[in-house]
């Protein structure tokens, strides 16, 4: 009896074991890549890129449904690039109504062939003169904009993600109906070779630029900085010390 006892269990156990593995249900946990993440949840599902259906994911997808409320949002140390690629990171709301707003935008140490922002309302840009770039067009509408202040993080979550190799990485709002609220996003250290920094659809307090550098043609006559090119973008306050350098992101 206690022979035909264990008997039932081990088999038991096997049958379980062969239906998980059959299924290939895994739980995926952020920051792991290839996989989108819904805010507030930590536990991702498998995507497959549409540019390369048969190669293993390798993005990194953060989803924001309308009216979350998110604390800290932070790449440090984050390598990017993968060829046939068109945008290496990207922010973006779902519209002019719709918007990620944004206590504080840092973006510090980093390397892209191109950056741009547009559709977006700024209350201070800052451009530091340690920002270098192979040629850059500032076109922001001048006007009243409104500073963005959030005050407690109580009860919110936070993304930190570090010291990884990803071939790109989307932070984009899923649904629309409310703003999507963070109250610092973070970029230290992250570099690309390929592809574009590209912000659509955001209304931040400050964002800063220190210690950046932009280019993917050695042609300081054509812009790869961009802001407020292919959409409008306004300002409160600006302070452009971009420095511009024969510089090409390889």
């Amino acid at each position: 009896m206690i022979l035909v006892s264990l008997s039932a269990v081990a088999l038991g156990f096997l049958a379980g074991l062969m239906v998980v593995i059959n299924s290939g249900e895994v739980e995926i946990y952020y920051p792991a890549l290839g996989a989108a993440y819904t805010a507030p949840s930590t536990i991702g599902h498998p995507i497959t890129d549409p540019e390369f259906p048969g190669e293993r994911s390798q993005t990194l997808l953060l989803q924001f449904p309308a009216g979350i409320r998110l604390d800290v949002v932070e790449f440090v140390n984050i390598n990017l690039g993968k060829a046939g690629l068109a945008t290496a990171f990207e922010i973006s709301g779902t519209s002019t109504s719709d918007l990620l707003v944004i206590d504080e935008l840092i973006i510090r140490n980093s390397e892209f062939p191109k950056m741009s922002f547009d559709y977006s309302e700024f209350y201070i840009f800052n451009a530091t003169t340690s920002v270098q770039a192979a040629g850059h067009t500032f076109e922001p509408t001048m006007s009243t904009t409104t500073d963005v202040t959030i005050s407690s993080g109580r009860g919110t979550q936070s993304y930190r993600a570090a010291d990884m190799d990803v071939d790109r990485v989307i932070l984009r709002q899923t649904t629309a109906g409310d703003d999507v609220v963070i109250d610092k996003l973070i970029l230290d250290g992250v570099s690309a070779w390929v592809g574009v920094f590209d912000l659509d659809y955001v209304h931040a307090g400050t964002v800063t630029l220190e210690n950046v550098k932009i280019g993917n043609d050695a042609d300081i006559n054509t812009a790869d900085l961009t802001l407020g090119t292919n959409g409008t973008v306004t300002i409160n306050t600006i302070n452009d010390g971009v420095i511009e350098a024969p510089i090409q992101i390889r």
